[in-house]
């Protein structure tokens, strides 16, 4: 009761009397300022500052890079680098083909 009967200032709960909707914006000065200040402070998803932009640029294509390799042409090819070669090699091997039936279980079909 004590809140309803109290000033409708910054710091109250009642709905300010010069906009219709929560979503509207004031045209107090001082309260647009705060409003809109918080929508500017932040940034978007996946934003990237010029400094952050630039060290990418800088930065070495190391394995974890996004640069592409420079020991073959295009990314189906396969590198000749003992270590990366046995990497690739062993996920292709790891993983089944589609429809893949052990020994057993095609004994067991029979």
């Amino acid at each position: 009761a004590a809140l309803r009967e109290s000033c409708p200032s910054l710091g109250s709960l009642a709905p300010r009397v010069d906009r219709p909707g929560p979503h509207e914006i004031t045209y107090d000065l001082e309260a647009r300022f705060s409003q809109l200040s918080k929508s500017l402070i932040k940034q978007r998803r996946g934003f990237k500052s010029t400094e952050h932009l630039a060290a990418l640029r800088e930065s070495c294509p190391s394995l974890g890079s996004l640069a592409p390799r420079v020991d073959r042409p295009g990314p189906h090819e396969i590198t000749y680098d003992l270590e990366a070669r046995f990497s690739q090699l062993s996920k292709s091997l790891i993983k089944q083909r589609r429809g893949f039936k052990s020994s057993e279980h095609l004994a067991a079909l029979r």
